[in-house]
């Protein structure tokens, strides 16, 4: 849920306060990867306000980002956040398996809980403020369509998706372009908080035969008083692509590899 994660920068800019790179502060591991698989372009799926916008700049990305967010008052906040940025894109628009609308949930609070699915008892016990308040209908589309748009062409493209159990809809729709992303950071349930949606027992091994390993978890939503986590984000780059060569370069290294042709 990402009105647990909201990155600093976020927080402190409702106050007119900004957070400003230390020339000295170690990388982080996202930071490493990104540079080393060459991560030319950034779909922040379910972006909110945009949290992970400024976090993105603060890491040190300094490519496109396009941020897809479809619920009304939180497009409009993101659209402010993203305006002094040329090279943060905005779209009102839900990504998933297939084009077309549907009525989405919208969750109280930050609306971090919003979903496509149907919010379980889990969520409304556990964190009573994100229940659903109101319903919205929304225009719906896939991640191979907006690469037609955005990214025609390259392959390091990186997806970062929080889509409150919608996740596996969303990797559905990559569709043919499948080998233009290098890597994605995704949030994962341990527990069920939207009915129908895949639990992280079973994402790993579907993301591990679509050519992605593992390489770390993050902290995600779990419970203060229990220590029980309900909520991961991983993150995954592709196991058959090297960090640092593409697509094509890595099909060249194959033929010239004895025993691959």
């Amino acid at each position: 849920m990402n009105y647990l994660k909201r990155p600093i920068q976020a927080v402190l800019g409702n106050f007119g306060l900004e957070v400003r790179r230390k020339q000295a502060r170690g990388k982080t591991k996202l930071e490493t990867l990104l540079a080393q698989y060459r991560v030319d372009m950034v779909f922040d799926v379910g972006a909110n306000i945009g949290q992970y916008g400024p976090w993105f700049r603060w890491i040190g990305f300094d490519k496109t980002i396009v941020s897809f967010e479809p619920i009304s008052h939180l497009f409009q906040q993101l659209s402010q956040n993203a305006q002094s940025d040329p090279k943060w894109l905005v779209e009102q628009v839900a990504l998933g398996e297939k084009e077309g609308s549907c009525v989405i949930n919208v969750s109280g609070g930050h609306g971090g809980a919003s979903s496509l699915l149907t919010m379980t008892e889990h969520v409304v016990k556990n964190a009573p403020d994100q229940a659903v308040i109101r319903q919205e209908e929304i225009r719906v589309t896939t991640v191979e369509k907006m690469m037609k748009k955005y990214y025609p062409e390259g392959d390091r493209l990186f997806l970062k998706i929080d889509a409150q159990g919608y996740e596996r809809n969303v990797i559905e729709g990559i569709g043919s372009g499948l080998h233009r992303v290098v890597g994605l950071k995704m949030e994962m349930s341990l527990v069920e908080n939207y009915r129908g949606e895949l639990l992280m027992v079973d994402m790993l091994p579907r993301l591990k035969n679509m050519g992605f390993h593992l390489v770390e978890f993050e902290n995600g939503w779990s419970n203060d008083k229990t220590g029980e986590m309900y909520q991961v984000d991983g993150v995954f780059f592709r196991a058959d692509r090297p960090a640092g060569t593409s697509a094509g370069e890595n099909e060249k290294a194959d033929a010239l590899t004895p025993g691959r042709h």
